[in-house]
């Protein structure tokens, strides 16, 4: 049951105020509202109130001196007090209990504790003024016999009395009086009867009414618990959260935070908040506006909207670094209505700094594929839908729309010999049985023709180690390809005539022998020389030399079998092997036909030429175990053939001992000439092709022959091999070289900073101790190691890999540089070529020879340069011999050449000279 009665709400906040007024006149109360300690105590002397709700804080008169104004005046102190407190004023509470307040109510207050209480209160004072009343009754009744107010109050009685004339009416007045007396005690004793049993009645509903408001106040008390301990969980979680919570009123006034917003907002908390100010405090996402506090979250919270995950930027200041805020708001609605707003406010500072790291990450990659010309896919294993960039479509000849997202748009295009290849890579890379996904294939373009892709890929595994996506580029290698081709091919063939070199000549001789061998069947070996040529060559000039060895080279192809060959060794020599011949003298035949053919007239630059050859003839036969044999005999013979006059040819005889006898006179003089000083270093000058300043020197040994004069070393270095002197010769040259260095160092300090190359064969490389003798006779010399700079031949490296990688790793370690020479004119296969701790890459001469003239080699030697930039070298072009040649190489970015156009080989004593006449070439 409720009370109404007439409520005075003592609040210094307007809005608690005002909440408790609703309520209470919703309730049907009369109420009156006073916003200090001194307006409530006016207010109790003009009105009567029923209860008084009293906040304790307060500015000016706190509500505990208020309450003890109040328990201090006799006339007020009876009206009950509900003192209005939060949390933290628990102390306050205790002693306005002891002052005589009735009940307490916290903050912020719930409606039907508020109505509980008031109503609690109403009904203690209602009964206790039931019991005033009674006691003021009964008293008044037990003392009207004795001093009835009929008699004393009564002024006719009192005039009787005074007047004697009156007395014979005197007893009929008391009779009548005495009467009522009686009357009124009868009625008196009814009145008392009627009392007490009101009174038991009243005492049975009083106690029952405080059973009642004591069950009412235990059930509080453990609602009142219960909440406590709600609130006590709401605020740990709330102080425990990450993020900001802050809740506001209706003006957008802060009544509630918890410590995180003091850790992520700090001072700017306020500057937030509608209730703050007008001025910009943020900006938005973009940059491009900024914000006032009524444009965040949390005035658009009070105006009814939900925000949620809002950004914000708030820019740096002087205190404040910049910060990005997400903010998600509510609006607070109780009965009411819209009674405040609450958000939760997160600091994304962190993750938008990773989101731009990220993003740029993604756009250096995107702006590196690009610039790589690379194709990238995306493949999501899940949905089986690829992802092609539109560059990977136009490597293919498509537009961005021709191209689905199926992987049958790349399997179907796939060459027949690598999709099985390409397919079973995939699967076992996602299946982890391998690393990663790197292959070369071929992929049909719109044009009809193959290209050759580089292909490489990295799977994305989930939690259950399932392949989910996999992603990767495409890159156009079909130039490289052709170069690897180009190379190959150049490797195995003469580059000036496309007939097999050495090196493919050989081979197949040692097949040929193997195959006699097993079958015993006839095959024979050519060796020719050209007669005369160098007469041609030197009188009409090296182009119109090429042009007569590709000529030749025509017509030995036009005379000979399906199933010879027909072979350029160098220079003016070619090699026939002439297979499964029927007699020896079929052989002879072929011979003769080579002669008619070559004997007739030729037309090389406007000049008709005549050239013969000198044949040498070596049978084939099971004797022979190695093909270098047959190689050298039919090499004999030619020589034989050449001491006689021209066109001539002659079959080896076994029995042909002078080539032995001079071999053996040359093979002592060569001893001898280590003994007696006859070998000498001269110098070939290398150049840098930007400025034509001489920056090194190849050096090159000389045999000075008392009786042959000058000997080259094309003459008796190989000697040197074959009969073991090439260590000696070497470690002579390398030790001459060394010494030759610190001289010129030493007279020209601050001009001979360049380095020397010292050739080394195969023998010195194998030698255990080589990486020693070079180091020590630098040491010796006194020279920086990085003075000398070591070249051996690509077949060198080819033939002695793992040597050559070993001994040259640890003269890289010395400081000392490599260089592979002749390369092209070798076959090694390009991948190896970046195993090797190799400086410098020297281009082989017979691509520069033909550099201006054959597109072909102009395309190898640019495939050569950007394949040894790409592996960090340097390029040197050898025998470049021309102007044009030159300025062709500088375009193609080669950095240095050597050859006649910049100087011979000189002595060591005319170096000076040179350097001191040519500083600049």
């Amino acid at each position: 049951m409720s009370f109404s009665g007439t409520i005075l709400v003592v609040d210094d906040h307007e809005h608690v105020r005002n909440a408790l007024v609703r309520q209470l006149e919703v309730a049907g109360h009369t109420v009156i509202a006073r916003s200090d300690g001194i307006q409530a105590l006016e207010a109790v002397q003009q009105y009567t109130f029923d209860l008084i709700l009293l906040d304790i804080l307060m500015p000016g008169m706190s509500g505990d001196k208020v309450l003890a104004a109040l328990k201090a005046d006799a006339a007020l102190r009876h009206i009950p007090v509900i003192v209005i407190s939060g949390d933290q004023d628990l102390d306050l509470v205790a002693r306005c209990i002891e002052l005589g307040a009735a009940d307490y109510l916290g903050k912020p207050f719930n409606k039907t504790i508020l109505h509980a209480r008031v109503n609690a209160c109403l009904e203690q004072k209602r009964l206790r003024d039931a019991e005033q009343a009674y006691l003021r009754m009964r008293l008044y009744l037990l003392s009207a016999a004795a001093d009835h107010p009929a008699i004393t109050d009564n002024p006719d009685i009192q005039e009787a009395l005074h007047h004697p004339d009156n007395l014979a009416t005197v007893d009929q007045t008391i009779q009548a009086l005495l009467n009522r007396l009686e009357a009124e005690q009868r009625e008196r004793r009814r009145a008392e009867a009627e009392l007490r049993n009101l009174n038991l009645a009243l005492e049975q509903r009083v106690a029952e009414r405080t059973m009642l408001a004591e069950q009412r106040a235990e059930a509080l008390k453990r609602s009142e618990e219960a909440l406590r301990q709600q609130t006590n969980l709401l605020r740990a979680i709330l102080d425990s959260m990450g993020d900001a919570v802050v809740v506001t009123d209706t003006d957008g006034h802060l009544i509630h935070h918890n410590p995180a917003a003091v850790q992520i907002l700090g001072d700017r908390l306020a500057s937030l908040l509608p209730g703050s100010s007008s001025a910009p405090v943020a900006q938005s996402p973009d940059g491009r506006s900024w914000l006032t506090p009524h444009d965040l979250p949390f005035a658009r919270a009070l105006h009814g909207e939900s925000v949620d995950a809002a950004e914000v930027r708030l820019p740096a200041t002087d205190c404040h670094p910049e910060q990005w805020l997400s903010i998600t708001a509510r609006p607070l609605r109780d009965t009411d209505g819209l009674s405040g707003s609450v958000a939760i406010v997160r600091d994304v500072t962190e993750a938008k700094r990773a989101e731009e790291a990220l993003r740029a990450s993604e756009e250096r990659y995107a702006l590196a594929a690009q610039g790589a010309n690379d194709g990238l896919w995306d493949w999501d294993l899940v949905s089986g839908k690829i992802y092609f960039a539109p560059r990977w479509k136009a490597m293919l000849g498509y537009d961005d729309t021709d191209i689905g997202t199926s992987p049958d748009e790349w399997f179907r295009r796939l060459h027949p010999d690598d999709r099985e290849r390409v397919e079973w890579r995939l699967l076992a890379h996602t299946r982890r049985l391998i690393t990663s996904f790197e292959l070369e294939y071929r992929i049909l373009h719109r044009d009809g023709n193959y290209r050759w892709m580089l292909c490489r890929g990295m799977a994305v595994w989930d939690e259950h180690g399932r392949a989910t996506r996999m992603v990767g580029s495409q890159t156009d290698i079909t130039g490289r390809k052709q170069a690897e081709e180009q190379l190959a091919y150049g490797a195995l063939h003469d580059a000036l005539t496309g007939l097999p070199n050495r090196t493919l000549f050989m081979d197949r001789l040692s097949l040929a022998l193997k195959r006699a061998q097993r079958e015993k069947h006839l095959f024979a070996v050519l060796f020719l020389d050209l007669d005369r040529f160098k007469t041609i060559n030197d009188s009409l000039g090296h182009a119109a030399g090429d042009e007569l060895l590709i000529a030749v080279a025509r017509r030995l192809e036009s005379v000979l079998r399906p199933g010879d060959t027909v072979a350029r060794l160098g220079g003016d020599e070619f090699a026939v092997m002439l297979d499964r011949l029927n007699a020896p003298e079929e052989a002879e035949w072929i011979v003769e036909r080579i002669h008619q053919a070559l004997q007739a007239p030729l037309s090389v630059r406007g000049h008709t030429v005549y050239t013969t050859a000198s044949i040498g003839l070596a049978l084939g036969n099971e004797g022979y175990e190695r093909p270098e044999e047959l190689a050298r005999d039919a090499d004999t013979a030619m020589y034989q053939a050449k001491m006689q006059r021209r066109a001539r040819h002659v079959v080896f005889d076994p029995d042909m001992r002078r080539k032995a006898v001079s071999h053996f006179q040359l093979e002592n003089d060569l001893r001898s000439a280590i003994e007696r000083n006859e070998l000498r270093v001269h110098y070939q000058p290398i150049v840098a092709l930007n400025g034509r300043r001489v920056v090194a020197f190849e050096a090159l040994a000389r045999w000075q022959h008392p009786q042959h004069g000058l000997i080259s070393p094309d003459q008796f270095i190989p000697l040197s091999e074959e009969i073991g002197l090439i260590n000696t010769i070497g470690h002579w040259v390398l030790r001459d070289v060394c010494h030759q260095v610190r001289e010129w160092r030493r007279r020209r300090p601050r001009h001979f900073d360049m380095w020397v190359n010292v050739n080394l064969s195969a023998h010195q490389l194998a030698q255990p101790d080589l990486v020693a003798q070079i180091a020590h006779a630098i040491a010796d010399a006194g020279i920086p190691p990085n003075a000398i700079k070591i070249e051996l031949t690509e077949n060198t490296f080819v033939t002695h890999r793992e040597i050559a990688i070993a001994q040259l790793n640890e003269l890289r370690s010395l400081g000392v540089g490599v260089c592979i020479d002749d390369f092209g004119a070798g076959y090694s296969s390009l991948g190896y070529l970046s195993q090797f701790p190799v400086d410098t890459l020297k281009i082989d001469r017979v691509f520069i020879a033909r550099l201006g003239m054959m597109r072909e080699h102009y395309e190898i030697v640019k495939a050569i340069i950007t394949l040894a930039h790409s592996l960090g070298m340097t390029v040197v072009a050898e025998g470049v011999e021309t102007e044009e040649q030159a300025t062709m190489l500088s375009a193609l970015r080669c950095e240095y050449a050597q050859g006649w156009l910049f100087g011979r080989a000189l002595p060591a004593d005319q170096v000076e000279a040179f350097l001191d006449s040519r500083s600049s070439l």
